[in-house]
Protein backbone atom coordinates (compact mmCIF):
# COMPACT_ATOMS: atom_id res chain seq x y z
CA UNK A 1 0.00 0.00 0.00
CA UNK A 2 1.40 2.89 -1.19
CA UNK A 3 1.00 6.21 1.84
CA UNK A 4 0.75 9.48 0.23
CA UNK A 5 1.03 12.82 1.51
CA UNK A 6 -2.30 13.38 1.38
CA UNK A 7 -3.53 10.42 3.44
CA UNK A 8 -1.45 12.27 6.41
CA UNK A 9 -3.11 15.58 5.72
CA UNK A 10 -6.12 13.71 5.57
CA UNK A 11 -5.94 11.59 8.72
CA UNK A 12 -4.24 14.84 10.48
CA UNK A 13 -7.60 17.31 9.15
CA UNK A 14 -9.57 14.12 11.01
CA UNK A 15 -7.23 14.52 14.20
CA UNK A 16 -7.76 17.91 14.24
CA UNK A 17 -11.75 18.31 13.92
CA UNK A 18 -11.88 15.51 16.58
CA UNK A 19 -9.43 17.40 18.91
CA UNK A 20 -11.46 20.62 18.50
CA UNK A 21 -14.60 18.73 19.21
CA UNK A 22 -13.26 17.94 22.48
CA UNK A 23 -11.95 21.33 23.34
CA UNK A 24 -15.61 22.93 22.44
CA UNK A 25 -16.99 20.13 24.69
CA UNK A 26 -14.78 21.04 27.62
CA UNK A 27 -15.44 24.52 26.77
CA UNK A 28 -19.17 24.40 27.05
CA UNK A 29 -19.00 22.16 30.13
CA UNK A 30 -16.49 24.74 31.90
CA UNK A 31 -18.95 27.67 30.72
CA UNK A 32 -22.08 26.39 32.22
CA UNK A 33 -21.08 23.83 35.22
CA UNK A 34 -20.44 25.12 38.48
CA UNK A 35 -20.87 25.40 41.81
CA UNK A 36 -23.71 27.36 43.39
CA UNK A 37 -21.04 29.79 45.13
CA UNK A 38 -19.58 30.58 41.75
CA UNK A 39 -23.42 31.13 40.26
CA UNK A 40 -23.86 33.56 43.47
CA UNK A 41 -20.99 35.21 42.48
CA UNK A 42 -22.23 36.04 39.09
CA UNK A 43 -25.48 37.19 39.92
CA UNK A 44 -24.09 39.61 43.05
CA UNK A 45 -20.57 40.32 41.81
CA UNK A 46 -19.44 42.44 44.11
CA UNK A 47 -17.92 41.98 47.54
CA UNK A 48 -17.99 45.13 50.04
CA UNK A 49 -14.94 45.50 52.09
CA UNK A 50 -16.28 47.42 54.62
CA UNK A 51 -19.29 45.21 55.16
CA UNK A 52 -17.43 42.06 54.39
CA UNK A 53 -20.45 40.53 52.10
CA UNK A 54 -21.42 39.74 49.07
CA UNK A 55 -23.89 41.79 47.31
CA UNK A 56 -24.92 44.05 44.53
CA UNK A 57 -26.00 47.45 43.42
CA UNK A 58 -30.00 47.34 43.00
CA UNK A 59 -33.36 49.59 42.55
CA UNK A 60 -34.34 49.94 46.35
CA UNK A 61 -38.14 50.40 45.75
CA UNK A 62 -38.27 54.31 46.52
CA UNK A 63 -38.11 56.67 43.11
CA UNK A 64 -37.49 60.36 43.18
CA UNK A 65 -39.43 61.09 39.64
CA UNK A 66 -41.91 59.24 38.14
CA UNK A 67 -40.34 55.68 36.57
CA UNK A 68 -36.80 56.67 38.18
CA UNK A 69 -35.32 54.86 41.17
CA UNK A 70 -33.33 54.58 43.65
CA UNK A 71 -30.49 52.59 43.89
CA UNK A 72 -28.65 50.88 46.77
CA UNK A 73 -25.91 48.52 47.98
CA UNK A 74 -27.47 45.20 49.50
CA UNK A 75 -25.66 42.67 50.97
CA UNK A 76 -27.19 39.23 50.50
CA UNK A 77 -27.68 35.94 52.27
CA UNK A 78 -28.78 32.46 51.40
CA UNK A 79 -32.68 32.20 52.90
CA UNK A 80 -33.94 28.97 51.10
CA UNK A 81 -31.83 26.07 49.14
CA UNK A 82 -34.32 23.33 48.43
CA UNK A 83 -33.87 20.51 46.17
CA UNK A 84 -37.43 19.33 44.53
CA UNK A 85 -37.54 16.40 42.34
CA UNK A 86 -39.43 16.82 39.08
CA UNK A 87 -40.06 14.74 35.74
CA UNK A 88 -37.04 16.34 34.33
CA UNK A 89 -34.67 15.47 36.66
CA UNK A 90 -33.55 17.30 40.53
CA UNK A 91 -33.80 20.95 40.75
CA UNK A 92 -32.33 23.52 43.32
CA UNK A 93 -34.72 25.97 44.76
CA UNK A 94 -32.74 28.88 46.08
CA UNK A 95 -33.79 32.04 47.55
CA UNK A 96 -31.73 35.02 48.39
CA UNK A 97 -32.48 38.12 50.49
CA UNK A 98 -30.73 41.00 51.33
CA UNK A 99 -30.57 44.43 53.35
CA UNK A 100 -29.59 48.23 52.12
CA UNK A 101 -25.83 47.61 53.39
CA UNK A 102 -24.06 50.03 51.76
CA UNK A 103 -24.28 53.30 48.85
CA UNK A 104 -23.16 53.13 45.33
CA UNK A 105 -19.50 54.48 46.50
CA UNK A 106 -19.49 51.36 48.91
CA UNK A 107 -19.44 53.41 52.07
CA UNK A 108 -21.74 52.67 55.00
CA UNK A 109 -25.89 52.80 54.16
CA UNK A 110 -29.19 51.89 56.11
CA UNK A 111 -32.84 51.74 54.67
CA UNK A 112 -35.77 54.28 55.34
CA UNK A 113 -38.88 53.66 55.46
CA UNK A 114 -39.77 54.11 51.76
CA UNK A 115 -36.83 51.71 50.59
CA UNK A 116 -37.75 47.75 50.58
CA UNK A 117 -35.41 44.91 50.81
CA UNK A 118 -34.48 42.76 47.97
CA UNK A 119 -35.31 39.54 47.15
CA UNK A 120 -33.90 37.18 44.61
CA UNK A 121 -34.77 33.35 43.21
CA UNK A 122 -32.33 30.84 40.76
CA UNK A 123 -33.90 27.67 39.58
CA UNK A 124 -30.86 25.53 38.90
CA UNK A 125 -30.63 22.23 37.09
CA UNK A 126 -27.68 19.59 37.52
CA UNK A 127 -24.48 19.53 34.98
CA UNK A 128 -22.02 16.73 35.29
CA UNK A 129 -20.72 17.97 38.61
CA UNK A 130 -22.22 21.08 38.74
CA UNK A 131 -25.13 23.39 37.85
CA UNK A 132 -26.47 25.24 35.54
CA UNK A 133 -29.23 28.18 35.82
CA UNK A 134 -32.36 27.23 34.12
CA UNK A 135 -34.45 30.59 36.03
CA UNK A 136 -33.04 33.28 37.41
CA UNK A 137 -34.71 36.81 38.92
CA UNK A 138 -31.82 38.35 41.17
CA UNK A 139 -33.52 41.68 42.19
CA UNK A 140 -36.54 42.13 42.84
CA UNK A 141 -38.01 44.22 45.83
CA UNK A 142 -39.85 42.93 49.07
CA UNK A 143 -39.53 44.03 52.83
CA UNK A 144 -39.80 46.98 54.60
CA UNK A 145 -37.12 49.47 55.97
CA UNK A 146 -34.56 48.28 53.45
CA UNK A 147 -34.73 44.73 54.89
CA UNK A 148 -35.18 41.72 53.08
CA UNK A 149 -38.25 39.44 54.34
CA UNK A 150 -37.20 36.13 55.95
CA UNK A 151 -38.03 32.77 55.66
CA UNK A 152 -39.63 32.07 52.22
CA UNK A 153 -41.93 29.42 52.21
CA UNK A 154 -41.62 26.88 48.63
CA UNK A 155 -44.92 25.87 48.08
CA UNK A 156 -46.56 24.06 44.81
CA UNK A 157 -47.66 26.39 42.02
CA UNK A 158 -47.95 23.76 38.77
CA UNK A 159 -47.78 20.16 37.98
CA UNK A 160 -44.50 20.27 37.76
CA UNK A 161 -43.14 23.51 39.12
CA UNK A 162 -42.70 25.21 42.57
CA UNK A 163 -42.31 28.63 44.26
CA UNK A 164 -41.67 30.77 47.16
CA UNK A 165 -44.05 33.13 49.13
CA UNK A 166 -44.08 35.49 51.74
CA UNK A 167 -46.19 38.05 52.93
CA UNK A 168 -44.64 42.00 53.38
CA UNK A 169 -46.56 44.41 55.38
CA UNK A 170 -46.46 47.92 55.78
CA UNK A 171 -48.23 51.19 56.81
CA UNK A 172 -48.54 54.69 55.53
CA UNK A 173 -50.47 57.21 57.49
CA UNK A 174 -54.44 55.99 57.02
CA UNK A 175 -53.60 52.58 55.43
CA UNK A 176 -51.98 49.62 56.80
CA UNK A 177 -51.68 46.47 54.26
CA UNK A 178 -50.09 43.61 53.66
CA UNK A 179 -49.54 41.28 50.54
CA UNK A 180 -48.80 37.93 49.53
CA UNK A 181 -45.76 38.31 47.15
CA UNK A 182 -45.13 34.85 45.23
CA UNK A 183 -42.15 34.26 43.27
CA UNK A 184 -42.40 31.47 40.07
CA UNK A 185 -40.37 30.63 37.13
CA UNK A 186 -41.86 31.31 34.08
CA UNK A 187 -41.40 28.77 31.61
CA UNK A 188 -42.03 31.27 28.48
CA UNK A 189 -39.72 34.04 29.72
CA UNK A 190 -37.09 31.40 31.60
CA UNK A 191 -37.30 34.35 34.23
CA UNK A 192 -38.41 34.67 37.35
CA UNK A 193 -42.03 36.45 37.76
CA UNK A 194 -43.14 38.18 41.04
CA UNK A 195 -46.75 38.03 42.03
CA UNK A 196 -48.23 40.55 44.64
CA UNK A 197 -51.82 40.05 45.52
CA UNK A 198 -53.24 42.27 48.71
CA UNK A 199 -54.01 40.39 51.98
CA UNK A 200 -55.07 42.62 54.42
CA UNK A 201 -56.17 46.30 53.98
CA UNK A 202 -57.00 48.68 57.03
CA UNK A 203 -57.87 52.02 55.80
CA UNK A 204 -59.11 55.09 57.18
CA UNK A 205 -59.67 58.81 56.86
CA UNK A 206 -58.69 60.03 60.41
CA UNK A 207 -55.92 58.19 62.34
CA UNK A 208 -57.38 60.17 65.49
CA UNK A 209 -60.66 58.66 66.12
CA UNK A 210 -60.15 56.90 69.33
CA UNK A 211 -62.04 53.74 68.23
CA UNK A 212 -59.86 53.52 64.79
CA UNK A 213 -61.56 51.25 61.94
CA UNK A 214 -65.12 51.07 63.46
CA UNK A 215 -68.35 53.17 62.66
CA UNK A 216 -67.28 56.30 64.82
CA UNK A 217 -68.82 59.88 63.84
CA UNK A 218 -65.82 61.17 62.89
CA UNK A 219 -65.29 58.50 60.36
CA UNK A 220 -66.49 59.09 57.02
CA UNK A 221 -64.30 56.25 55.08
CA UNK A 222 -63.53 52.93 57.27
CA UNK A 223 -62.59 49.35 55.44
CA UNK A 224 -61.39 46.18 57.08
CA UNK A 225 -60.62 43.39 54.17
CA UNK A 226 -58.68 40.17 54.66
CA UNK A 227 -57.99 37.44 52.38
CA UNK A 228 -56.58 33.89 52.41
CA UNK A 229 -55.02 32.06 50.36
CA UNK A 230 -55.37 29.16 48.99
CA UNK A 231 -54.59 27.08 45.55
CA UNK A 232 -56.59 25.23 43.17
CA UNK A 233 -55.27 22.00 42.54
CA UNK A 234 -57.73 21.02 40.58
CA UNK A 235 -57.16 22.59 37.14
CA UNK A 236 -54.15 23.79 35.17
CA UNK A 237 -54.10 27.37 34.07
CA UNK A 238 -51.32 28.34 31.33
CA UNK A 239 -49.05 25.26 33.26
CA UNK A 240 -50.16 26.74 36.76
CA UNK A 241 -52.65 26.28 39.55
CA UNK A 242 -55.43 29.00 40.22
CA UNK A 243 -54.92 30.76 43.11
CA UNK A 244 -57.80 30.91 45.07
CA UNK A 245 -58.21 33.84 47.38
CA UNK A 246 -60.99 34.02 50.43
CA UNK A 247 -62.02 37.41 51.52
CA UNK A 248 -63.67 38.51 54.52
CA UNK A 249 -64.44 42.05 55.72
CA UNK A 250 -66.41 45.29 54.94
CA UNK A 251 -66.15 48.82 53.79
CA UNK A 252 -67.88 51.46 54.15
CA UNK A 253 -69.18 55.17 54.26
CA UNK A 254 -70.32 56.79 57.33
CA UNK A 255 -73.18 58.44 55.70
CA UNK A 256 -74.11 55.17 54.11
CA UNK A 257 -73.44 55.98 50.90
CA UNK A 258 -70.94 53.06 50.74
CA UNK A 259 -71.64 50.10 52.40
CA UNK A 260 -69.91 46.43 51.29
CA UNK A 261 -69.65 43.16 53.48
CA UNK A 262 -67.64 40.79 52.01
CA UNK A 263 -68.10 36.53 53.97
CA UNK A 264 -65.97 34.26 52.78
CA UNK A 265 -66.49 35.53 49.07
CA UNK A 266 -63.85 33.74 46.67
CA UNK A 267 -62.17 34.57 43.94
CA UNK A 268 -59.87 32.48 41.34
CA UNK A 269 -56.52 34.24 40.19
CA UNK A 270 -55.01 32.46 37.29
CA UNK A 271 -51.07 33.11 36.12
CA UNK A 272 -50.40 35.01 32.78
CA UNK A 273 -46.91 34.10 31.04
CA UNK A 274 -44.53 36.69 31.83
CA UNK A 275 -46.92 38.28 33.77
CA UNK A 276 -47.23 36.44 36.60
CA UNK A 277 -50.77 35.95 38.51
CA UNK A 278 -53.09 38.52 37.62
CA UNK A 279 -56.19 39.48 39.95
CA UNK A 280 -59.45 39.82 38.24
CA UNK A 281 -61.21 43.58 38.18
CA UNK A 282 -63.81 42.94 40.84
CA UNK A 283 -60.94 41.68 42.84
CA UNK A 284 -61.85 43.91 46.11
CA UNK A 285 -57.89 44.86 47.71
CA UNK A 286 -56.14 45.84 44.70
Amino acid sequence: MKITDNYFNSKLKNLTKYLVFILLILSVNNVYAATVDEILDKYYPIYNEIKQCRGIVANKGSTIDEGVYLKSGYCIEVDRQLQVQTKQGKRLYLLVIGNVSFDKEGGNDSGSHADTGLVGMLVLKPQDDGWEVEYANPTMNAGSFGNGLKEWKLIQVGPDLWGFINIHSDSHYIQSFSEYVLLAPDPKSKKVIDSHITAKVTMENNPFALSGCSKDKNIDYCAWIKAKLGIDKTTVVNGFYPLEITVNGYEYNHDGTKKKTYNNQVYKINYKPEKGYQVPKDYPVQ
